[in-house]
C-alpha cells in the first residue's frame, strides 16, 4: 500500500494488441492503412489497464512510436515532440511527452502517411507557437479554414478569458478514419 498523502509512482506495462482486428474503432485501430486511437469515452481501456474515468489525471510523458518510414513517416501524440530519428531497418521514431495531467480519454496516437498545411500562432507573451492540420493528403486542399479557424480561436481564448496556449505545438488531424471526425492534439 502506498502511504496517504501526495505518494506518487510509476506504472510501465507491456500489452500486446492487434489494432488491424479492432473492428469496433475504440482504443487504438488500423483502418485506412493508418493507426489512430479513439479513447473517448471509454477506448482507453482497450489499449490497457486503466482508471477510465474524467477525474482520474495522468501526465503521458514519454510516448514513442516507431514503425516504418515508408508507410508511416508520420508519427503523432500528445504534448510536444521531445525527440526523432531513424531506427535503421526502414524504421523511425518519435518520443512525444505530454507535461499536463489530462483523462485517459484524451490521450491520442496517429501514425500514417498525411499531409499537412502549417501556419505559426504568436501568444501574448511572444511564444511561437507551431500550429499543423493534418490530413490524407487528397484531402489537404481543404484544411485551410481548419488553419484560420485555429488561430481564430487562439486569439478569443487569450483576449476573452486570458488564457495562453501553454504547449509549443498545436496539431489537429482530420481523417476520414476517425469515427468522432477530427481529433486536435494537446
Amino acid at each position: 500500500a502506498l502511504p496517504a498523502g501526495e505518494a506518487q509512482f510509476v506504472l510501465e506495462s507491456v500489452v500486446r494488441l492487434a489494432p488491424a482486428a479492432n473492428l469496433q474503432l475504440s482504443g487504438l485501430y488500423k483502418s485506412g492503412g493508418m493507426f489512430c486511437t479513439q479513447c473517448e469515452a471509454e477506448g482507453f481501456r482497450r489499449i490497457t489497464y486503466y482508471y477510465d474515468r474524467p477525474d482520474v489525471m495522468a501526465t503521458f510523458s514519454r510516448v514513442r512510436l516507431e514503425a516504418g518510414k515508408e508507410s508511416y513517416p508520420v508519427l503523432l501524440s500528445n504534448g510536444n515532440k521531445l525527440e526523432h530519428g531513424d531506427c535503421g531497418g526502414g524504421r523511425h521514431f518519435a518520443v512525444w511527452e505530454d507535461p499536463y495531467p489530462k483523462p485517459s480519454y484524451l490521450f491520442a496516437l496517429v501514425a500514417g502517411d498525411l499531409g499537412k498545411v502549417s501556419g505559426t500562432f504568436q501568444t501574448a507573451s511572444g511564444r511561437q507557437v507551431e500550429l499543423n492540420v493534418y490530413s490524407e493528403k487528397e484531402n489537404v486542399d481543404q484544411c485551410d479554414h481548419a488553419l484560420a479557424s485555429l488561430i481564430k480561436s487562439m486569439q478569443w481564448d487569450e483576449e476573452r478569458f486570458g488564457l495562453e496556449y501553454d504547449l509549443s505545438l498545436y496539431n489537429i488531424v482530420a481523417v476520414n478514419d476517425f469515427n468522432m471526425g477530427a481529433m486536435e492534439n494537446k
